[in-house]
């Protein structure tokens, strides 16, 4: 009986996992991720907390795919990078992800991790305006719980992946 409760238990916490946590598309992220040295579990939970995995989201702003990057934002990094033709496809999950990973590794060799999630999030333009301000906290309430969902759901990824 003990055991037949704790595989339940097991059970219902992968399934819970499984779909809370998805962890679809681990070849793209994997490749990304080896490209740019980027760390994989950081690049889930961006996906995760951007887009829940969901390759055709759009936001209000314009952002798209997996990563929610904006098309220009897009564009200047596949230029940096030497991939221009990369920002024309950026509906397809493999190039977001490239982008987006490549965007990330930017932004999280300039900055501690948090800066660059608040970068991410509202863009680095913001980031330095409220740095130059001295503001201890982000500006937007929405960029300060995105930063706290992006490390949590890099916590549970590096636990129970």
């Amino acid at each position: 009986m003990i055991f037949a409760v704790a595989a339940a238990t097991v059970l219902s916490f992968a399934l819970f996992l499984s779909v809370a946590y998805p962890n679809k598309y681990s070849n793209e992220i994997r490749s990304a991720c080896r490209e740019f040295e980027a760390d994989e579990n950081l690049v889930r939970a961006v996906i995760r907390t951007e887009s829940k995995y969901r390759p055709d989201a759009q936001s209000r702003a314009g952002a798209v795919g997996l990563m929610q990057l904006m098309p220009s934002t897009a564009v200047w990094i596949a230029e940096k990078i030497g991939s221009p033709q990369s920002a024309v496809r950026l509906t397809e999950p493999s190039e977001n992800i490239r982008l987006g990973t490549a965007y990330l590794k930017y932004l999280t060799e300039k900055y501690s991790l948090a800066d660059a999630l608040a970068a991410y999030n509202a863009g680095e333009g913001n980031l330095l305006r409220w740095r130059s301000e001295g503001r201890e906290e982000y500006g937007f309430k929405e960029t300060r719980e995105y930063v706290k969902k992006v490390l949590r759901s890099k916590k549970v990824y590096e636990k129970f992946r």
